[in-house]
């Protein structure tokens, strides 16, 4: 157990910080730099038990209050600086829209619950690109700060029940039971492995196990031993770090783990060998120090660099060094170290915990909200969509637009199974049948049918569920495992058990063509079936599903490829835009390979027909304009807004109207 000041271990902190700033510069040599959060894990967790450790061994008690008010001083101050900083800088950078996001992403950074957050938002259809997110970052912190709340409670529960020496066992389950959660979850959903708690925990406990296994180990290891384990330690570590072993990066995590715990082993027993004088050297030593801040500062400013610079990783890499060390060093002298050494902080310990928690807490609900939600263009404007010369494009973008709502405008899911074929049920009317089947872009004109359900007494259903295409066996991995699994339910023979049971009269299918081989064919397969080429992939699932669905309802409407931005973000356009000639979209030449598989079928059955719902919905052709009658008409670069949807009723109907499968109505 380490009972004095050991500079190898500030050292190694360096190491750890420098393989995460290089591998989120995107550089190749560091793919597999992510580990560096593993050793800061191990680290942490062998740092702090040694500390509360020997306070319980000399003293026989344990001190919560002056533990917890040390750590608020140590992370709150700058962690709540750089949250206000990045909210005041990307104010500047981005636009409105792209900035709601980041609103509950700062929350969660200040309220520690972030990883949670990101592992929410990563199952998210229709959450913004977290990856994008300045505050990404704050993830392991929460996960951190986590462990500081629980494990000095544990330790004091001992202590207090005199059972200390049960510490080791419970450390011990514990860890196994979160290396059973991380190999579970890395089967089941990444995400969830990579942000949980539970399934990260064993990192910070594999360093209290090491702390307990030095505080009672009678012989240390032989030193020429510990010395060669801490050199292949290090030298496994920046091997896994470098990407050159292509393993999952669940597997990294736990070699990580074992790797630090064998190097923080070897450099406790073998104070004042190379390897210690090599870590413990001054400039290692003193970056270490400022790691905490090097950290918090590195990737805001990767995010930062990256939307001003069109520059390679390499740039990138070089550049958030300096910026972010710089900042650190700052950081260090003029804020942390003087809250850290004020001795009036010293003597109010609760005082001082709970002033931190109000400052951050005020910020994540009232500061950073209040920045981030500020309705102005940024200085450093987003790309436009192209210039056009659509009708009434001169026209300015409105000022009174309301990007909240339309960022969160997800239209509705509402899908059923063969356990539950009413949940698929929505309006109960005399008239004609409806089944509406689709994915996301199905999803946004759930509100917009519900009217036209309401207005003309149709039996109206849905089975929509984003990312989840209407052919049957078809599915991607885009969706994660949880979509993939909800999706499998909604489709896997849901047209043969399902289907007859609603018994509509007319089956409106819409998806999002996914037949572009650069962009889907390494993500869309057959569900449970070998890996095919996209394009027979995608005519044999289309064609099967279309003949199941045709031999059952008397009209099968397959709604053609939907005219979208795709090649930019239309509301980050807007906002940064001002005409809506910038943000018009050109209606595409020609269909997509779906649309021609659809015709093909619908060549030899005359009950299923390619429906264009174009006309309805672009105003302004050959262009479409970005707002129409005071209605954003793209919410993202694939979907419309639902509000728009829905204004758009009359002339849908009047399209579906003119297929004659609603006679009647």
């Amino acid at each position: 157990m380490i009972r004095t000041y050991r500079p190898e271990f500030d050292g190694l902190r360096t190491v750890a910080v420098y393989l995460v700033v290089l591998f989120h510069s995107g550089l190749a040599l560091a793919t597999g730099g992510f580990v560096g959060v593993d050793l800061f894990f191990v680290l942490s967790g062998f740092l702090v038990s040694s500390v509360i450790l020997a306070e319980v061994e000399r003293t026989d008690s344990f001190a919560l209050g002056r533990f917890y008010a040390r750590r608020a001083r140590r992370l709150l101050p700058a962690a709540v600086v750089v949250v206000v900083a990045v909210a005041g800088v990307f104010t500047v950078l981005w636009s409105v829209p792209a900035r709601i996001s980041l609103v509950g992403d700062a929350r969660s950074a200040l309220l520690y619950y972030s990883n949670w957050h990101f592992a929410d938002a990563a199952g998210d259809y229709f959450a913004a690109d977290s990856e994008k997110s300045p505050f990404l970052h704050f993830w392991s912190l929460s996960i951190e700060e986590q462990f500081y709340v629980f494990f000095p409670l544990l330790v004091l529960l001992l202590v207090v029940i005199k059972r200390v020496a049960l510490l080791r066992w419970i450390v011990g389950a514990l860890l196994v039971c979160s290396v059973a959660a991380q190999v579970y979850w890395a089967g089941v959903d990444v995400d969830r492995a990579y942000y949980g708690t539970d399934a990260r925990l064993y990192q910070l406990l594999a360093g209290v196990l090491l702390a307990l296994a030095l505080q009672r180990r009678p012989q240390p290891t032989p030193r020429r031993v510990a010395v060669a384990a801490g050199w292949l330690s290090l030298l496994a570590l920046l091997v896994l770090g470098s990407g050159l072993l292509d393993v999952s990066a669940s597997w990294r995590g736990l070699g990580a783990c074992a790797a630090a715990v064998v190097l923080l082993g070897a450099l406790a027993q073998t104070e004042g060998a190379a390897l210690n004088r090599v870590l413990g050297t001054r400039i290692p030593v003193f970056l270490g120090k400022i790691s905490y801040g090097t950290y918090l500062w590195h990737w805001p400013v990767i995010v930062a660099l990256t939307t001003v610079l069109d520059s390679g990783p390499l740039v990138i890499a070089v550049l958030a060094t300096g910026v972010s060390t710089g900042l650190a060093a700052l950081s260090y002298e003029v804020l942390e170290m003087p809250v850290r050494k004020a001795a009036v902080l010293d003597r109010l310990r609760w005082s001082s915990v709970v002033a931190g928690l109000a400052v951050s807490t005020l910020v994540a609900v009232v500061v950073a909200p209040g920045l981030l939600e500020q309705d102005r263009r940024p200085e450093v404007a987003a790309a436009a969509g192209p210039a056009s010369g659509a009708p009434g494009g001169r026209a300015s973008v409105p000022a009174d637009i309301d990007w909240k709502k339309v960022v969160d405008d997800h239209g509705a899911v509402q899908s059923c199974t063969v356990d539950d074929v009413d949940a698929c049920r929505d309006h109960r009317g005399a008239g004609t049948r409806v089944l509406l089947v689709g994915d996301s872009q199905a999803q946004m004109m759930v509100p917009m049918f519900r009217r036209l359900a309401r207005d003309r007494d149709w039996d109206m259903s849905f089975n929509v569920l984003p990312g989840c295409t209407w052919q049957e066996e078809l599915t991607n991995s885009k969706m994660g495992a949880e979509g993939s699994e909800d999706c499998r339910r909604a489709r896997e023979g849901w047209y043969d058990d399902v289907l007859p049971q609603l018994d509509p009269d007319v089956v409106i299918l819409l998806a999002r063509p996914r037949d572009d081989v650069e962009e889907w064919g390494d993500v869309v397969s057959r569900r449970d079936g070998p890996r095919e080429p996209l394009g027979r992939l995608t005519w044999e699932t289309t064609s099967a599903t279309l003949e199941k669905v045709s031999a059952l309802v008397p009209h099968v409407l397959v709604v053609s490829r939907l005219v979208m931005p795709e090649t930019f973000d239309p509301t980050d356009c807007l906002a940064s835009a001002s005409t809506l000639g910038q943000c018009s979209v050109p209606v595409p030449d020609g269909g997509t390979p779906v649309d021609g598989y659809v015709s093909a079928v619908a060549a030899e059955h005359p009950n299923v027909e390619l429906l264009n719902l174009n006309p309805a919905f672009c105003v302004g052709a050959p262009w479409c304009l970005p707002v129409v009658d005071g209605q954003v008409v793209w919410r993202d670069d694939h979907h419309y807004t639902a509000a728009y949807v829905k204004a758009r009723q009359r002339p849908v109907w009047r399209l579906l109207s003119r297929t004659g499968a609603f006679e009647g109505s």
